[in-house]
C-alpha cells in the first residue's frame, strides 16, 4: 500500500508538467508564473505543512495520516481542472503540496518497523522505485487523457482516483508498533516535542549535509518533471499527446531500475565492510557519473539521442537517493524518523523542487526575445552544475564520517 499511495503521490506530481503548455496558453501566464505555481508555492506549503505533520507522524496512528493527506491532495488535484486564473491556480497546488507532505515520511517511519537493518536499504529502494512507476504512469496517462477530453478533465479523473486510494488505506491497514526509543524518556508536549525533535535531527551535522547534497542530487529530476514535457515540445517538435509516451519510459525505467539497483548494493556493501557509511559511496559514484548524461539530453540534436541521455541521466540520479536515505532513518532515533525524514524532504524540496525549476524558468523567459526556444536549453544547461555541488557534499560528509570512525577506533 506504501508503494501504491507513493506511485498517485509522484503521478499526481508529473501531471502539471506535462500539461504546463496549455496551461499557459489557456490561462494567460508566464514562464516564472508556471515556476512558481509547480515549483516554489508548491514545495514551500508543502514543506511548511510538512514541518508540523512530521511530529504527529511520530507520535500518531500514521496509516490515517496518510489516509488523509492522501484525500486532501487527490481532492486538490481534481480541483486543479476548476482553476481560471493565477490565484486559483495556485491555490490548488498549495493544497497538492500540503497532502503529499504526509508520503515520503510516514513510509520512512513505517519501513524501519517493518524490516530488519539487514535488508532495510533494499526495502527503501523499493518503496523509492515507486516514485518512477508513478512518473511513468503520470506521464503517459497525462498526456494521452489531456490530449483525449483536455487537462481540465484530465486533473479531475486522476484526482477522484486518489480518494479511492485513500479509502483502501483506511479500509485495508493496520497501524503496525513502533520500534521502541533507546533513551525511554517521557514524550513532551507537541509544541515542545515538535521543537525538540528538529533541535536533534538538525544538531547532527551529517544529516544536515547529507540533506543539502540530497537535495542538489534531486534538482534535475525535478526540473526533468517540470520543464521536460515542454522542452521536447519547444525544442524537438513533440505533439502533446505523444510527450509522454515519449519521455517516461525511457525516465521511469532507468528511474525503477536505478533506485532498486541501489538498494541492494548499498545493503552488499554494508554487510561487506561493516561499516554504514559505506553505502554512500555509491551515491558519490553514480551523482558524478550522471552529469555526462545530463549533458546529452540538454544538446542532443537528435530526439531518440536525448531520450537515451534522459533515462541513463535518471539511472544514476536515482541511484543516488536510497543510500543517503537509508543512512539517515537508521542515523537517528526511533522518535526522530519522521521529523529526519521531513528534513530529507525539505532540502529535496526547496533545493530540488523549488529552486531548480524557477531558475530554468527565470533563465527562459529572460532569453526568450533573442533565443526562443533555445532560451529554455540554456535554463536546462545550468543545471549541469547541480551533481557537481551535490558531490562535493557528499565527499565532505563521507570524509567526515571516517574520520570521526578513525577517532572511535
Amino acid at each position: 500500500m506504501l508503494f501504491i499511495t507513493n506511485v498517485f503521490n509522484q503521478g499526481d506530481r508529473m501531471l502539471f508538467g506535462v500539461v504546463a503548455e496549455p496551461i499557459r496558453k489557456d490561462i494567460g501566464l508566464t514562464d516564472t508564473q508556471l515556476a512558481l505555481a509547480s515549483g516554489l508555492f508548491f514545495v514551500l506549503f508543502s514543506l511548511l505543512g510538512g514541518i508540523f505533520i512530521a511530529r504527529l507522524i511520530d507520535r500518531g496512528n500514521r496509516v490515517r495520516i496518510l489516509a488523509a493527506g492522501i484525500a486532501l491532495w487527490s481532492l486538490a488535484t481534481a480541483a486543479t481542472g476548476f482553476a481560471h486564473d493565477y490565484l486559483t491556480l495556485s491555490m490548488a497546488r498549495i493544497l497538492v503540496g500540503i497532502g503529499e507532505a504526509t508520503a515520503f515520511p510516514v513510509a520512512m517511519s513505517l519501513i524501519p518497523d517493518l524490516f530488519s537493518v539487514r535488508v532495510r536499504g533494499r526495502a527503501v529502494s523499493i518503496y523509492q522505485s515507486s516514485n518512477f512507476v508513478g512518473i511513468v504512469g503520470g506521464t503517459i496517462l497525462a498526456g494521452v487523457l489531456a490530449a483525449s477530453m483536455g487537462w481540465r478533465s484530465m486533473f479531475i479523473v486522476c484526482g477522484l482516483a486518489g480518494v479511492i486510494v485513500a479509502t483502501v488505506m483506511v479500509l485495508t491497514v493496520t497501524e503496525p508498533c513502533r520500534e521502541a526509543a533507546g533513551d525511554r524518556q517521557p514524550v513532551d508536549a507537541y509544541w515542545a516535542d515538535l521543537a525538540s525533535g528538529f533541535r536533534r535531527v538538525l544538531a547532527n551535522s551529517d544529516v544536515v549535509v547529507l540533506s543539502l547534497g540530497l537535495g542538489f542530487a534531486t534538482m534535475m529530476g525535478a526540473v526533468l518533471g517540470a520543464w521536460g514535457p515542454a522542452f521536447l515540445i519547444r525544442v524537438h517538435g513533440v505533439a502533446l499527446g505523444q510527450v509522454g509516451l515519449l519521455i517516461g519510459p525511457p525516465v521511469g525505467l532507468g528511474g525503477i531500475i536505478g533506485t532498486v539497483a541501489s538498494g541492494f548494493m548499498a545493503d552488499m556493501l554494508v554487510k561487506r565492510s561493516g561499516q554504514p557509511e559505506r553505502m554512500l559511496v555509491l551515491s558519490l559514484f553514480c551523482v558524478l557519473l550522471a552529469l555526462p548524461f545530463m549533458a546529452g539530453f540538454v544538446f542532443a540534436a537528435d530526439l531518440r539521442l536525448a531520450l537515451v541521455s534522459a533515462g541513463a541521466m535518471n539511472f544514476f540520479l536515482s541511484a543516488v537517493i536510497p543510500p543517503i536515505t537509508n543512512y539517515t532513518i537508521n542515523h537517528v532515533g526511533p522518535r526522530d524518523r519522521g521529523v529526519a525524514a521531513t528534513v530529507l524532504l525539505i532540502a529535496m524540496g526547496l533545493v530540488g523542487g523549488a529552486l531548480g525549476p524557477a531558475i530554468v524558468g527565470a533563465i527562459s523567459d529572460g532569453g526568450q526575445a533573442a533565443l526562443r526556444p533555445d532560451a529554455l536549453r540554456n535554463g536546462l544547461a545550468f543545471m549541469l552544475l547541480s551533481p557537481v555541488a551535490a558531490g562535493v557534499l557528499v565527499l565532505v560528509a563521507l570524509r567526515a564520517l571516517h574520520h570521526n570512525r578513525t577517532i572511535s577506533d
